[in-house]
């Protein structure tokens, strides 16, 4: 009898795109779910399946140390007893959601001020672009502004170039495809900052030797929606019927659909009606074709603390994976070194779950890039997509230094050094410094 009176995710999403409010999380509850056994993983996996409910932070897959779900309070008690039911250990992490969204920082960037960007606190749409334009005037000579592709609600997926000439090897950064996992915008922006204004020869060196493409908001309506109705928004904007959006990141034309996407528009992870149904995904594709030949492409998500290599649909170790394998776990072991934070390094469908459709794999696949990672960000699940401002920075520098030694590791394997301006100064200068020695 209770269930009939109980509300869905779903139709609180939907009450969203009436109110002039944005929505309020009070009371919704983060649950850290343990499954003891592959039982308790197909019981979990049958209520994501089955009931939308539940909004489902991480996926319950055999590798699954802890799942995360979120619930409404009307729907708290069903999964209590859910969970008690069937003896799958569980505490609540956060009782409120609301108060760790009232905590989030969100700042306003102020105009003809670089400075004013901080790394303390998240910024809106409007605002990461502004900066970018100002980033673009500020640094004429490397940097040039691009639009990657157009959204749903014709919004303009925008980006930075920064070259310090012709001849480069390209490095590609898209960041933001899941628009509620906010920390991932901030990382692509503060990549860019490091690489214009960073004193440290490495990053200075990084910046000099590649073309880098940036895209900090892959998804820009649905970033958009988070800031003013809906934090825990994910997909884009695009209506189906009383739903709306498709996960974007179900929606590349590789392996589309096979594995880890819904054929149902209410749901978190719908791969909308086709392969490139969407104008973000379509759009950006042909841009990322357009640019030339790509040597690293990097996608940012969140959380998990993992570094992800393709691909989604198969734990064989296909193409170069034990190259890339080798030289993520010691781009890891960089990163872990500032704050001691430990990612774990693998194939999408060995680390997490089958999931396909997402922007690495077709990038791995059909443009034969030979360096491809996905991050998934801070933290491990205590704040999963709410993490705190306090942590902005220190996620961001950590994941700076890891960039940068995947670029080394990378070199040592024997990729990203074929055409490389600044590896070709450094060749002829050691050549000299050994000529001149036996002069």
């Amino acid at each position: 009898m209770a269930n009939r009176v109980l509300l869905s995710l779903t139709l609180f999403i939907s009450l969203t795109s009436v109110l002039c409010e944005p929505f309020r999380f009070d009371n919704f509850s983060l649950f850290k779910v343990v499954p003891d056994d592959a039982h308790h993983i197909k019981l979990l996996q049958d209520l994501q399946n089955s009931d939308i409910n539940y909004d489902f932070w991480t996926d319950p897959v055999p590798s699954a140390e802890f799942v995360s779900i979120m619930t409404s309070p009307m729907n708290k008690v069903a999964l209590e007893h859910f969970l008690s039911l069937h003896g799958i250990k569980y505490e609540i992490t956060m009782p409120n959601i609301q108060e760790a969204i009232d905590k989030e920082t969100i700042k306003t960037y102020t105009r003809n001020n670089l400075r004013s960007m901080s790394w303390d606190a998240y910024y809106n749409l409007s605002d990461i672009n502004i900066w970018m334009a100002d980033m673009a005037r500020t640094y004429p000579d490397v940097v040039t502004e691009f639009v990657a592709g157009v959204s749903y609600e014709h919004r303009q997926i925008k980006g930075l170039k920064i070259s310090h000439g012709p001849g480069r090897k390209i490095i590609f950064v898209e960041a933001g495809m899941h628009s509620r996992e906010w920390i991932t915008m901030s990382t692509a922006c503060y990549i860019i900052n490091e690489l214009l204004t960073s004193t440290d020869n490495d990053t200075m060196a990084a910046a000099r030797d590649f073309d880098w493409y940036i895209i900090p908001v892959a998804n820009p309506d649905g970033y958009v929606w988070t800031h003013t109705d809906f934090r825990m928004w994910r997909k884009n904007r695009r209506p189906f019927g009383t739903n709306f959006g498709v996960d974007l990141n179900r929606n590349w034309n590789n392996n589309w659909l096979v594995s880890g996407a819904s054929t149902n528009p209410a749901s978190d992870i719908y791969a909308g009606p086709g392969p490139f149904s969407e104008p973000e995904t379509r759009s950006l594709s042909s841009f990322i074709r357009s640019v030339g030949d790509i040597d690293m492409y990097l996608s940012f998500h969140s959380f998990s603390q993992l570094l992800l290599i393709p691909f989604g649909n198969t734990t064989e170790p296909v193409g170069n994976y034990h190259d890339t394998l080798n030289i993520g776990r010691r781009a890891m072991g960089a990163l872990s070194v500032r704050y001691g934070t430990q990612y774990v390094t693998g194939n999408i469908a060995e680390a997490i779950y089958q999931a396909t459709g997402g922007s690495v794999d077709w990038v791995k696949e059909h443009l034969q890039v030979p360096i491809v990672y996905c991050y998934e960000l801070r933290d491990r699940g205590q704040f999963g997509f709410l993490l705190p401002t306090d942590q902005i920075l220190p996620n961001n520098e950590e994941a700076m230094d890891s960039v940068i030694d995947l670029i080394h590791q990378a070199r040592r394997f024997g990729y990203l050094s074929g055409g490389s301006v600044g590896l070709q100064v450094s060749f002829i200068l050691m050549l000299v410094g050994v000529l001149a020695s036996l002069w």
